[in-house]
């Protein structure tokens, strides 16, 4: 913005311009709505509403995206808080978000985009259950977890979820669940047995068939943390694979390496989870940083492949270095 003054000089006749500049006002965002909450969802409809945006709001815009990676696009724009989509297909999801509108001339520009909100329509109705899945597998298995995969179920719309469930005194009850082929079991007990099976279920809730069971035992408690290499040669090459296991009940292993023998001449090509330096013979593996913490009942398996001379030794004496303590490894 700038201010012009006439200014006349005293004894010239002559007028002066003075032109004073001021700093431009920024227009200030409304502040961002809240984000859409579904309110109703049927096979061919989505309703959601939202808290409004405070300060002088004229409107709002919904914006949609029609095919993941596409650019959003506006659905609509409304004077309210709450809209319907209609026209959609059964059993499809769909992506909204909300933008507030300044009235004109308010000195206010358009807010940001809510965050998401994620919504899938209704199925047709549907009776027919998916098949059963397969026989799961456990693996790996902690003290107070394990993974179980299975073979997948089809079903004549789509299968929904997977239910793992657990058997105690002969009743089976849900346990956990995914929508994949693998299923998380969480918070178990050390050294206790464990019969699961996993059921499937489709968008209407219709279940399978239950799946053969499995029956498993947790590790069992550790006194210590253990560490087990594995040295693989490969002529002039070697494979090293090491597993850290945390099976103790409270001790937390931070800020570990693994230091070992190193042999001179040998050339590391490449390693898996861990950064391998050199110090004269001494080689240190140190995790990466979002995998330097073991908590109990955790396990970090990782690696690295090197070449060899004619002659020389493999790599030796591998230990375990960590604010829990100083750990041998064993050579399996």
């Amino acid at each position: 913005m700038r201010i012009v003054r006439r200014l006349a000089i005293l004894g010239t006749g002559v007028l002066a311009t003075l032109v004073t500049a001021h700093p431009a006002h920024a227009a200030t965002p409304l502040p961002t709505p809240g984000t859409p909450v579904a309110t109703n969802v049927t096979t061919t409809s989505a309703s959601f509403s939202w808290t409004p945006s405070s300060g002088p709001v004229a409107d709002y815009t919904i914006q949609t995206i029609d095919v993941v990676g596409r650019p959003w696009r506006v659905l609509a724009t409304t004077s309210e808080t709450t809209y319907t989509h209609t026209n959609l297909n059964p059993d499809s999801v769909y992506t909204y978000r909300v933008i507030a509108n300044p009235t004109a001339g308010s000195d206010h520009t358009a807010s940001s985009a809510t965050p998401h909100l994620w919504v899938r329509t209704r199925p047709l109705p549907d009776s027919v259950p998916p098949t059963e899945p397969g026989v799961p597998r456990a693996f790996p298995v902690s003290t107070v977890s394990a993974t179980l995969t299975f073979g997948f179920s089809t079903d004549n719309n789509r299968v929904d979820a997977y239910w793992a469930q657990r058997q105690v005194d002969g009743v089976w009850t849900d346990w956990a669940t995914n929508n994949i082929t693998t299923v998380y079991l969480r918070d178990l007990a050390p050294g206790t047995t464990y019969t699961v099976a996993v059921v499937a279920v489709d968008a209407n809730g219709n279940r399978s068939a239950r799946s053969d069971p499995l029956t498993f035992t947790t590790r069992a408690l550790e006194p210590a943390p253990t560490c087990r290499v594995q040295l693989l040669p490969l002529g002039q090459h070697y494979q090293v694979n090491v597993t850290i296991e945390n099976m103790t009940a409270a001790t937390i292993v931070e800020s570990w390496t693994l230091t070992f023998t190193f042999p001179a001449g040998q050339t590391i090509l490449y390693s898996n989870s861990v950064t391998i330096t050199r110090d004269g013979t001494v080689g240190t593996a140190t995790p990466h940083s979002y995998l330097a913490r073991i908590d109990p009942g955790g396990t970090r398996p990782f690696g690295f492949f090197a070449t060899n001379t004619a002659g020389s030794p493999l790599p030796s004496g591998f230990t375990l270095n960590s604010t829990a303590g100083v750990f041998p490894c064993t050579i399996a």
